[in-house]
């Protein structure tokens, strides 16, 4: 009897702790924060050399890849970027001051051979896309991390957006 009892008590534990590490190893958005950039905050001394984008170990997606001014939703995650299933999409929806609709931007990750090795993001609403210069700031947004079965991975919003 008592064996069965310790079984018991043991599988019970058992599912527990698989649970929490089922929880534990999904995809999470710890924290959006939005931030005007400017051309030469992206600018290295490496890039005077070469004329190259360097892009210093960080993954910068862009809605207008050739403009580098605009807003920037920098996302921390809590996997590293390279974790990330390939072909993931990353769907930003975003109410641009004034309007009273959302403007949505779909960033594809990028098809690359070797992705960061850490957990920012710069997701970036460029050129003509964010006409507002430095002096303004969305007034909310939602970020939604799609697989290509179309299946959402990760999900975060501002508070505003749920209003």
């Amino acid at each position: 009897m008592r064996f069965i009892a310790i079984f018991i008590l043991f599988m019970l534990l058992s599912s527990c702790a698989t649970f929490l590490s089922y929880e534990s190893s999904m995809l999470r958005i710890e924290t959006i924060t939005p931030k005007y950039m400017e051309h030469n905050d992206f600018v290295s001394i490496n890039e005077y050399l070469t004329g190259k984008e360097t892009s210093k170990n960080r993954l910068i997606i862009r809605s207008k890849e050739a403009t580098r001014s605009g807003l920037y939703l920098i996302l921390s995650l809590n996997e590293k970027i390279r974790d990330l299933p390939p072909d993931t999409n990353i769907i930003c929806e975003i109410f641009m001051p004034g309007n009273l609709n959302p403007e949505i931007f779909e960033f594809p990750l990028p098809r690359v051979n070797k992705l960061p090795n850490n957990k920012d993001l710069f997701l970036g609403i460029t050129g003509s896309d964010w006409p507002y210069g430095d002096d303004a700031l969305p007034t909310a947004w939602k970020i939604t991390f799609v697989d290509s079965n179309e299946t959402t991975i990760a999900e975060k919003s501002s508070q505003v957006w749920s209003l």
